[in-house]
């Protein structure tokens, strides 16, 4: 029975040790190429127009090429539509700003010239595509327009189409003169275009599992 219970006390420090291991920052185990303070960057097209600016506390670059940037503060610019968006940290896998994962108080504010709406999104962790002009996030999210707060939780945004889905468990709250109106839903699409509403009953649980497992998964959440 003694040595049952040393083989068990055994194992159980093998998996701890394996439980710390996956939850470290996973900057540690890569070596550091540089440091840059203070840093920014743009990517200017062909007709030498900025898509797009990069500003941060800090930029860390590794040796694969995996960035660390502390307070990111990406700002884009689409015809008449500049969206900004900021986190707390950012990681960049391959250095290559085809994607970015935010971390930690993310802010979507976009503002349309043209017409003078403003839409703001809030979350907790959410994927960037840039090449795809796509946030997507399995987390609770809050979406604010001049007349409504819509929650709800999971997120797709193609900021490119103007179609926000929030995937599941939506509820807006609309403010219709002294009057709130309140909305809810298993599923919302929001045309930022149009400035429709669609209210569905099935939620997207399968685009919502397949972006849970790539943020759980990238960010060692349990």
């Amino acid at each position: 029975m003694k040595k049952f219970n040393l083989i068990a006390c055994f194992f159980s420090l093998l998996l701890i040790t394996d439980l710390n291991v996956l939850a470290s920052d996973p900057t540690e185990q890569r070596k550091l190429k540089n440091k840059i303070h203070n840093f920014s960057s743009k990517n200017i097209d062909t007709n030498m127009s900025t898509k797009w600016s990069l500003t941060g506390l800090y930029l860390e670059k590794y040796d694969d090429n995996y960035t660390f940037i502390k307070n990111p503060k990406l700002k884009m610019f689409n015809s008449n539509l500049i969206t900004n968006i900021s986190s707390d940290t950012a990681i960049d896998p391959n250095g290559e700003m085809s994607e970015i994962y935010l971390k930690s108080n993310v802010s979507v504010n976009r503002n349309n010239s043209s017409n003078g709406n403003i839409i703001k999104l809030y979350t907790s962790y959410a994927i960037f595509y840039l090449s795809r002009d796509l946030i997507e996030t399995d987390r609770d999210v809050t979406i604010i327009t001049s007349d409504s707060t819509t929650t709800g939780n999971g997120l797709s945004a193609n900021l490119d189409l103007g179609l926000i889905t929030i995937l599941s468990n939506a509820e807006r709250t609309i403010k219709e003169g002294n009057q709130l109106q309140t909305i809810k839903g298993n599923q919302m699409i929001y045309n930022t275009k149009t400035d429709e509403w669609i209210v569905k009953n099935k939620p997207a649980s399968d685009l919502k599992k397949s972006i849970g497992n790539k943020v759980t998964t990238t960010f060692n959440l349990n």
